[in-house]
């Protein structure tokens, strides 16, 4: 019961974004159950609701880090959980926000790619793990892309293609296959839901 009580306690403070205390909450009803998932699952949802994308302090990445530790723990239990995945992949997306080296960027993007992926072998129909996969894509390619048309002095309203034959083979053999696989996941996403105009918009 007592759990329970703590349990309810947190949303109230939740839905009012008494974020801080709501974990405090969530906390001792972990605390008191270690199995009350629920529970859990609002703990690790409280941490990621404090995380601010692009914010580069201590407590912002603590706030990751514990929400990250939550939902594992989530997963441990129950390995299909639908919320605690794209949580995951959500915030490893989030992650990847903000000034930071291309390299570390990079590495957040295949993280929370791998998340996505692993929501649509949970969830076929899943318009959001497809549509993800996709921008993500793009947001990996864009910045050689950017590369490419600097090394050439292209300007911005130069709509291309590019001259340098070299650097274009050189591109879409690195390329090639993976746009086109985040252009799939695009289409996929767009037949779960036709009416789907963020993938539309890519």
């Amino acid at each position: 019961m007592k759990a329970r009580d703590n349990l309810n306690k947190g949303v109230q403070s939740f839905k009012t974004a008494k974020y801080t205390a709501a974990v405090e909450h969530f906390k001792e009803a972990v605390r008191l159950d270690p199995e009350f998932q629920t529970a859990r699952l609002y703990l690790a949802t409280a941490y990621v609701s404090q995380y601010i994308p692009g914010a580069d302090s201590p407590e912002n990445e603590q706030n990751a880090k514990a929400a990250e530790q939550e939902f594992l723990k989530v997963l441990e239990k129950d390995p299909v959980n639908e919320l605690a995945i794209e949580s995951l992949a959500s915030l490893h997306y989030n992650q990847a926000q903000g000034n930071q080296p291309l390299d570390q960027k990079l590495k957040r993007l295949d993280e929370a790619a791998e998340w996505y992926r692993k929501l649509a072998s949970v969830n076929a129909k899943s318009k959001t793990a497809y549509y993800s996969l996709g921008v993500i894509t793009w947001a990996k390619w864009y910045p050689r892309w950017i590369e490419a048309r600097n090394k050439m002095g292209m300007r911005p309203e130069e709509p291309g293609p590019y001259k340098d034959k070299k650097l274009k083979a050189e591109l879409k053999g690195q390329w090639l296959e993976t746009i086109n696989k985040g252009i799939a996941d695009l289409e996929k996403a767009k037949e779960i839901d036709p009416e789907y105009d963020e993938a539309m918009a890519y």
